[in-house]
């Protein structure tokens, strides 16, 4: 809403920038190092505990990268926003993207192609891992290439960016 009505030249004082970056930073926090002791003690966490960080966790990260993306968006998001604003992210998002676009499918037909029922073993998780990951980014490479990059040229030439 500031950025609808303020658009850009929107500045923060210094104050609240500081503020909604150490509650970011807790929230970040918060939501990396709850489930910790579950991994530690055979006990595990309290049942308020586990209710409370699975119903508030995502609203804490999208918090994160929402606090991140305004900052980044009105310039004053400093060193994060000077990383972010490399040019060599543009490639590796739109491959990044067309990963996500095509995983699912590639996912799907791996366990659909299977004659045998899986059976947990670690070898096997890690080697599915890897072979998903694998095929999703060749999936997406040749996506990215056949299908995004001569739109992406068409759009570029057409609105003459």
């Amino acid at each position: 809403m500031i950025l609808i009505n303020f658009g850009r030249r929107y500045r923060l004082n210094r104050n609240i920038k500081i503020l909604g970056t150490i509650i970011t930073i807790v929230f970040g926090l918060i939501c990396l190092f709850t489930p910790y002791p579950d991994c530690l003690l055979a006990s595990g966490l309290s049942r308020p505990i586990v209710i409370a960080y699975q119903s508030l966790s995502r609203t804490f990260w999208s918090i994160i990268i929402g606090w991140i993306l305004f900052l980044c968006s009105i310039h004053q998001g400093g060193l994060v926003e000077r990383i972010l604003s490399w040019s060599i992210w543009d490639p590796l998002a739109r491959l990044n993207y067309s990963c996500y676009l095509v995983h699912s499918i590639v996912v799907r037909t791996m366990v659909l192609s299977q004659r045998m029922p899986f059976y947990y073993q670690a070898h096997l998780v890690v080697n599915n891992f890897v072979s998903h990951i694998f095929f999703s980014y060749a999936a997406a490479i040749v996506v990215t290439i056949f299908f995004e990059t001569p739109f992406f040229i068409i759009e570029k030439k057409l609105l003459k960016r």
